[in-house]
């Protein structure tokens, strides 16, 4: 309204002015109305009570969302595992929201629980530029895409690795790493392949990023895909599931499939003879090796621990989706002699683990390694002296930053006529075995900006190797930047 006609009808403004109030109350009150009924209020009054006002000052949002949601799965024992937060990077809120959902008794959510399904719910969501806690009434359910290969698996996860091992081996399988064009100049080739599976089943091809002499061929290997999958369901309703498929090989060379993860087997010996194994089949009770929730696709339960300078065991953890099997295993691990264990290599920057339970024949049965399994990351020469595994990974981050801040020419950003604020910048890279920074990847908002992340992250020292197996091994990091715009 112009301030003209402010001044001169006096009268006529108060009564705009009323009215307007009037209105804009009305409207208050019916989104109150509204929101308060799409809210659980006997679960929001239940984590408002364990939640700390001041936890809640400090979230991010995903970009444009104003609310955050709790993501977990339910195991056979109907008990939600898993649990993740979907977007907030504070850790102090995450811990104290994870908490809090594992303290409430399951059955008060009157929910049938499918363990082939993810759930989530809206906790906490920006309401007149403040975060309160606010559960949704209702949770979203989703079920990933399905085909006869997978049908025999209950757990969520493991139907989706399924599905995403069945595209990645049809890929492996089917494409001719050797179309390779005798012009291109790279040793090096890289493919970067994003397909979907549509609503009605079908594997549908959204992007590609290889060498044009691939292009037709991948095109041709997607159309001809021979299965036609159950689709992705949310709430019931059919949706899309995306899924990318990357290799990277030298020209000439077939490329190798990536191991490290798994198949430590034949190095560290997994027995159920050893005293360790001997130990947890004393104490653990037919029941609670069901508890662990195997099968095919996730085939064993294992332990994790460090050891801090003076030998004692710190951060135990193990893959369990039962937590009461977790605390079991735990709790008889610490009572162990740890003299009893062999170790091939002992240093406190090491991350060991041993497979505790085993899917074998269609049963539960208990095996350790006969010599400890390890790993490590990558090490900085500057982060040679961190106490813990858990430190030495957030040097490792700290130095890349550090490096990306000092080297990154910040003129570039000026030059490139984006709008002002914040730009997120992803990074993608590999420390080879040879402690060697490689395969860099970046996604920005500009390809000059990729362009000189390429340039910069070359410009890294040299790593001592990740070590995985008691051999040095390749090793995937992400890493997000943001940069500022003025």
């Amino acid at each position: 309204m112009k301030s003209t006609y402010v001044y001169s009808k006096n009268i006529e403004m108060k009564k705009i002015i009323i009215l307007l109030l009037f209105f804009i109350s009305s409207c208050l009150f019916s989104q109150n109305s509204v929101y308060k009924a799409n809210v659980n209020e006997e679960l929001t009054r239940y984590f408002e009570q364990k939640i700390s006002k001041e936890l809640l000052k400090n979230i991010t949002y995903p970009k444009n969302g104003s609310s955050i949601e709790i993501v977990f799965y339910v195991n056979k024992e109907n008990i939600p595992y898993n649990i993740q937060i979907s977007y907030s990077r504070n850790s102090n809120l995450n811990k104290a929201l994870k908490k809090a959902f594992e303290e409430y008794p399951t059955e008060d959510l009157k929910i049938n629980f499918d363990t082939k399904k993810k759930y989530s719910f809206q906790i906490i969501k920006r309401v007149s530029g403040s975060n309160v806690i606010s559960v949704s009434n209702s949770f979203t359910e989703v079920t990933p895409p399905n085909c006869n290969t997978c049908k025999d698996l209950d757990f969520f996860s493991d139907i989706q690795t399924c599905i995403n091992s069945k595209l990645k081996n049809y890929f492996n399988e089917t494409i001719d790493y050797t179309l390779v064009n005798k012009k291109n100049k790279s040793s090096n080739i890289s493919l970067e392949i994003h397909v979907f599976i549509d609503q009605n089943g079908f594997l549908k091809l959204k992007k590609l990023k290889v060498p044009i002499e691939f292009e037709e061929h991948i095109k041709h290997i997607v159309d001809q895909y021979p299965v036609v999958f159950t689709p992705k369901t949310v709430n019931n309703n059919s949706e899309t599931y995306s899924y990318s498929f990357y290799q990277s090989f030298e020209v000439g060379k077939k490329p190798e499939l990536d191991t490290n993860f798994n198949n430590f087997d034949s190095i560290f010996v997994p027995s159920y003879t050893n005293k360790f194994a001997k130990y947890l089949q004393k104490n653990l009770t037919e029941k609670e090796l069901n508890y662990a929730n195997l099968n095919r696709i996730n085939q064993r339960l294992s332990l994790y621990f460090e050891l801090d300078k003076n030998g004692n065991l710190i951060e135990i953890s193990t893959n369990s989706r039962s937590k009461t099997l977790e605390k079991k295993i735990i709790t008889l691990f610490k009572k162990f002699d740890l003299n009893e264990l062999n170790f091939i290599n002992k240093n406190r920057l090491n991350r060991y683990f041993s497979p505790i339970i085993i899917f074998e024949d269609g049963k539960n049965v208990v095996k350790t390694y006969n010599t400890i399994g390890y790993s490590r990351i990558p090490i900085f020469s500057a982060c040679k002296n961190m106490k813990t595994s858990k430190e030495a990974k957030a040097c490792f981050s700290r130095k890349v930053q550090i490096h990306f801040s000092k080297k990154f020419n910040p003129k570039l950003i000026n030059r490139l006529g984006l709008s002002s604020g914040r730009k997120r910048i992803f990074i993608q890279f590999r420390v080879d075995k040879k402690g060697n920074i490689a395969d860099i990847k970046a996604k920005s908002p500009h390809k000059k900006i990729e362009e000189e992340v390429v340039r910069v992250m070359k410009t890294l020292p040299k790593a001592s190797p990740a070590v995985f197996g008691n051999k040095p091994a390749n090793i995937k990091f992400s890493i997000p930047f943001t940069i500022i715009v003025e």
